[in-house]
């Protein structure tokens, strides 16, 4: 049986969903980069989606935003479709509730990483 690759949307969604991280220390201005360095390692951050929108590098190539981690995340000049806030030892992590189910289980894996590493 051949599995069927989500579509997900191109415009901009509003960010009304948000969990909660504990981080295991104070991460002020990184934890933007430790929360995206974290989910890269998690399988669902590759599953190939269905998405018309496109970034663009430097030098004027287009990138596909063709996984459920680049759509959430972005690429360059696509901006993707989180918010990454930093309070005391935790990251208030800010998603469209209305995402594809996919994208609320990969945050629930996020959470359930980093919240059990050592």
């Amino acid at each position: 049986m051949k599995k069927s690759t989500t579509t997900f949307p191109n415009a901009a969604m509003p960010l009304d969903m948000q969990v909660d991280i504990q981080a295991p220390k104070p991460l002020g201005v990184t934890a933007k980069v430790f929360i995206s360095e974290a989910i890269r390692k998690l399988f669902l951050y590759d599953q190939p989606i269905k998405c018309d929108a496109k970034g663009q590098d430097s030098k004027g190539k287009k990138i596909a935003v063709d996984t459920v981690g680049r759509w959430l995340f972005g690429v360059p000049g696509y901006e993707g479709h989180t918010r990454v806030v930093p309070v005391d030892n935790k990251v208030l992590l800010y998603y469209p509730k209305e995402s594809p189910k996919v994208v609320h289980e990969l945050i629930a894996s996020l959470k359930e990483a980093v919240e059990t590493a050592k």
